[in-house]
């Protein structure tokens, strides 16, 4: 359970400090030269991604899918929407929040029994 906890941080965080990092990151063609920019924010999301993806083929392979997948797809996109609005000061509007409670509660009821 730990895994998974740690799979659900990792994941949102990881996406949530790539977008931080992606205002500065750039990809192009110079002089016939691939010309990249990646700031140290987006390769720490990438890094927090990377991790959490080698967490997640563990968890699944230690796991009932049918339980596993729709909780831990649940939670992280619940936990992107509230730390989006917490570290990217992005808002939360009605259909966001009708949207964790229809999600918190589907989970629930996929996973009940």
């Amino acid at each position: 359970m730990l895994l998974f906890f740690v799979y659900v941080i990792l994941s949102s965080s990881g996406i949530i400090l790539f977008k931080l990092g992606s205002a500065d990151l750039s990809i192009k063609m110079v002089s016939n030269q691939l010309n990249m920019n990646f700031p140290a924010l987006s390769i720490l999301g990438l890094l927090c991604y990377l991790v959490s993806f080698i967490l997640w083929m563990i968890i699944i392979s230690k796991s009932d899918v049918s339980f596993i997948v729709p909780l831990g797809l649940g939670l992280t996109n619940v936990l992107i929407l509230v730390g989006s609005s917490v570290v990217l000061k992005e808002t939360i509007n009605i259909y966001g929040m009708v949207g964790i409670v229809l999600i918190l509660a589907g989970t629930l009821l996929i996973n009940k029994g």
